[in-house]
C-alpha cells in the first residue's frame, strides 16, 4: 500500500512540475475569450471571431497564443485574418 501512495504522489508532483500552458487561451462565441495565463481567468476582448459552433485555439508550451479559428477562418496572435489559412 505504501508503494501505491508513493507512486500516486510522484505522478501528481510530475504533473504539476511539467505543466504545459497550451490550453491557457480560449476563444469562442461573439468576439469573446478567456485567458488563464496568470492563473486567474481574465477576459479577452480583442477577438475577431464570431462563431456559434466549434472553434479552436493553439498556443505554445509557454501559453503564448499562436492562432485561433472557427473552422472556416483563421486569425493570428495579433488578431489579423490569415489569408489562405
Amino acid at each position: 500500500m505504501l508503494k501505491f501512495y508513493i507512486t500516486l504522489i510522484s505522478i501528481l508532483i510530475i504533473n504539476y512540475t511539467f505543466a504545459q500552458k497550451q490550453t491557457d487561451n480560449w476563444y469562442f462565441g461573439n468576439n469573446a475569450g478567456i485567458s488563464f495565463i496568470s492563473g486567474i481567468p481574465e477576459p479577452i476582448v480583442t477577438s475577431e471571431m464570431v462563431t456559434y459552433e466549434g472553434c479552436a485555439t493553439m498556443s505554445d508550451s509557454l501559453g503564448n497564443l499562436l492562432f485561433y479559428t472557427n473552422g472556416v477562418d483563421i486569425w493570428d496572435k495579433t488578431n489579423n485574418f490569415m489569408q489562405n489559412g
